[in-house]
């Protein structure tokens, strides 16, 4: 286990990442090997500075004296990035895609509190579209683990396994509450300034085309801060889980559209209360991320 009492300086981790290939032992059809690797940030605090600017990106309430509930992430993902920059990580990291993230809050976090962030691969799946690599984060309080998240990452390679049939039954959720935002061409810049996440894709639409798109795109994880923004209130339980699927990027400036139901009351049980989500484009035809947000009874 490598333990850090400082988080890893993000500029060089990017630099780094340019121009790492992986070790190459992904070929065949055999499931490659992940490094076991776990690293620890020990003994930190959020930064006020910090938590004060992701509140007004992300539209959390400036009020709140709670750390927000997807604000680990950004403390954590300097650890990722370190994770598969281990010379025994079979993958490039550039051109990996975030597809899917899981929050698990088991209380909420209090700004002044100390915490130890533990970070380490924790599945490899081979699909159809590639490889799908899970990155597992712990957040521990004295010993209790108050919060955790599931990151998974795409790597787009041909593999073996047949492309699996498109399930065009299943019937959408009626999600009868709507609000409308409208996202800057500068978000993906200020995103990054205080997350860290330099990608080259959210911060100008030169950059990201070097890339292959054809504009930058809003980060996934600002989308599910947003979202977490809008709705964690409503739910009234510390305690919850907030899970999305990342569907097609955000092209920037945009507006998109969140929809959501809310199928409950105040007394309903926490075990029973979840809100379903989808933000979408405009016209509420393309899908840019699915999810929900569930109580912990």
């Amino acid at each position: 286990m490598t333990i850090l009492h400082r988080s890893p300086n993000i500029l060089s981790l990017y630099r780094r990442a340019l121009f790492a290939k992986g070790n190459g032992s992904a070929k065949g059809s055999a499931l490659p090997k992940l490094p076991t690797n776990r690293i620890t940030l020990a003994n930190v605090q959020a930064e006020t500075s910090k938590i004060a600017v992701y509140n007004k990106v992300c539209g959390f309430n400036q009020d709140n004296k709670q750390l927000p509930i997807s604000f680990p992430h950004i403390m954590a993902f300097p650890l990722h990035l370190e994770l598969m920059l281990l010379k025994n990580f079979p993958f490039a990291v550039m051109g990996m895609v975030h597809i899917h993230n899981r929050i698990t809050q088991h209380r909420a976090i209090q700004p002044f509190e100390m915490m130890d962030l533990v970070c380490y691969f924790s599945d490899v799946r081979k699909t159809d579209k590639g490889y799908e690599i899970d990155i597992k984060t712990e957040v521990f309080i004295t010993g209790d683990k108050v919060w955790e998240s599931v990151s998974t990452n795409l790597v787009r390679k041909k593999t073996d396994v047949p492309a699996a049939e498109k399930n065009t039954d299943t019937a959408e959720a009626q999600l009868d509450h709507q609000e409308f935002w409208r996202l800057s061409t500068n978000l993906g810049r200020r995103y990054a300034a205080v997350s860290g996440d330099s990608n080259p894709i959210h911060l100008f639409n030169m950059s990201a085309k070097l890339f292959g798109f054809k504009g930058h795109i809003a980060h996934g994880m600002w989308t599910k801060a947003r979202v977490a923004a809008a709705l964690y209130n409503k739910l009234d339980s510390e305690a919850c889980t907030i899970s999305v699927d990342f569907k097609l990027p955000i092209f920037l400036p945009a507006t998109v559209q969140l929809n959501h139901d809310l199928n409950f009351d105040n007394d309903t049980a926490a075990s029973e209360r979840c809100i379903n989500f989808e933000v979408k484009e405009e016209a509420g035809i393309k899908p840019h991320m699915k999810g929900f947000i569930r109580a912990l009874g």
